[in-house]
């Protein structure tokens, strides 16, 4: 681990815990060289989830991906990063229970919005409006029932 301060290499951990989510380690290290301390955050790297696009091209699962999708749900109203970080915290841990190694890009969403539902409700509908092809009002009416 590179110290941030002077590009070193040589760190020591002096605190590690685990995240209130679970799903990651929160370390406290030290430069051995100029003494700075930092803290880095461990976690799971999912790229050994494959999603299936409705293309049926097959991707790597990308937290960037998901996290950009949340924070433009969110666009537009007044919310803390931290609560996005917390929702894509959330539907990874879903997503690792599942304990399926390829997801279905609706099956993604789906968890993403069932998350999302009981966090922020106007987040949820622009977040189903991105995911699903809304037309009609009947249309609207049936992916809403789905989530009740």
């Amino acid at each position: 681990m590179k110290c941030p301060f002077c590009r070193e290499t040589t760190t020591e951990v002096y605190n590690s815990r685990n995240t209130k989510s679970g799903n990651q380690i929160w370390r406290r290290r030290r430069c051995k060289n100029c003494g700075q301390a930092f803290t880095t955050y461990e976690y799971i790297d999912l790229t050994f989830v494959s999603i299936l696009k409705r293309s049926g091209k097959m991707e790597p699962y990308s937290r960037a991906k998901l996290y950009s999708g949340l924070y433009n749900a969110f666009a537009g109203s007044s919310f803390d990063q931290s609560v996005i970080d917390a929702i894509t915290d959330t539907v990874e841990t879903k997503v690792l229970d599942s304990g399926k190694t390829v997801l279905k890009a609706n099956e993604l969403a789906h968890i993403a919005l069932v998350t999302l539902k009981h966090f922020n409700g106007t987040a949820f509908l622009r977040y189903l409006s991105l995911q699903t092809d809304l037309a009609s009002s009947s249309q609207i009416k049936k992916e809403l029932k789905k989530y009740q």
